[in-house]
């Protein structure tokens, strides 16, 4: 597996914990995987997952130290038919932090 897929499969692989910690009692499924460029021309990554009451997506995008990438997290309930950013997270190391929560219950 080269090093591209490899990092890939991290990413989902953290954002499936990530999604099991936040809502426990719900089973997710990886929807859809996208790369895309943002406005500067750099990719960044999509993940979408769905459970029966949300669909969640994770926007990784790269920073220009490289130190670490920014992730939105965004939800679309029933509710609420369009995406809105819940939180934002950092992702250093395979593993993604919380750095702060713009939705709350």
């Amino acid at each position: 597996m080269d090093e591209h897929m490899t990092r890939e499969k991290a990413l989902q692989a953290s954002c499936e914990s990530f999604t099991e910690t936040l809502f426990p009692e719900e089973s997710f499924e990886l929807l859809d995987h996208r790369i895309l460029p943002d406005a500067f021309g750099k990719s960044g990554t999509h993940l979408t997952f769905r459970s029966d009451r949300r669909e969640l997506k994770f926007s990784f995008v790269s920073q220009a130290h490289s130190r670490f990438e920014r992730v939105f997290l965004a939800e679309k309930t029933a509710e609420s038919p369009f995406f809105s950013r819940i939180l934002e997270a950092t992702y250093e190391n395979g593993q993604l932090y919380i750095h702060h929560i713009l939705k709350s219950d």
